[in-house]
């Protein structure tokens, strides 16, 4: 099956788009790649994709995130919540999310970080909030900032995120092995008020 109708059939997109169209001629079956290394998977398609012509920058974002939920289709770490609003976590939507029974898991995703990390970090600390075992991780291609952004959670200047991940490292491989390890299922409903009698 196609890309393009993969995204649409799953409802990861709406309708056919710009960056749908790209990804589509980009990699017409990203099915046929599921054996690769998750670092050379996400290489090869970052690379096809800079490479195609005409480049629009613009795009950059939303091809990272269809890259990366291929990735996970493919290594079928599923289910897979995208642009996911949570209970009691106002005014955010996560990139991507998945779901154990223990804690809910952010995958931030962002081409380059410059201070846009600072966004995620304060997003996971308002899911941290909440969902105290959270985990939050951000996947980027931009590697002095990953390296940079990983040193100041060492030392406690970034307290929300876990992990900063460059994705075309051998870190996206130990991480997607971790994610494969996970039993991750769908996130139940919540009954916002519990009480012994209701008096109406």
């Amino acid at each position: 099956m196609k890309t393009e109708e993969i995204f649409i059939q799953s409802k990861i997109v709406k309708s056919k788009g710009k960056a749908l169209t790209v990804f589509d001629k980009i990699i017409d079956d990203f099915t046929t790649l599921a054996d690769m290394k998750p670092s050379a998977y996400i290489d090869k398609l970052w690379t096809a994709y800079r490479n195609f012509q005409p480049y629009n920058k613009d795009l950059n974002g939303k091809i990272f995130e269809y890259i990366l939920i291929s990735l996970l289709i493919n290594k079928k770490v599923l289910p897979l919540y995208i642009q996911a609003k949570v209970a009691f976590v106002p005014n955010v939507d996560f990139d991507l999310l998945l779901y154990t029974k223990e804690k809910p898991i952010v995958l931030s995703a962002k081409t380059s970080l410059r201070e846009r990390y600072k966004q995620a970090d304060l997003e996971a600390i308002a899911l941290k909030y909440v969902h105290r075992k959270a985990e939050s991780f951000l996947l980027t291609l931009d590697k002095n900032e990953a390296h940079s952004v990983n040193r100041k959670i060492k030392e406690g200047g970034v307290i929300g995120i876990d992990e900063v991940v460059l994705a075309t490292s051998e870190k996206i491989d130990h991480f997607i092995r971790y994610l494969e390890g996970l039993n991750f299922e769908e996130a139940g409903s919540i009954q916002i008020i519990r009480a012994s009698s209701v008096l109406k």
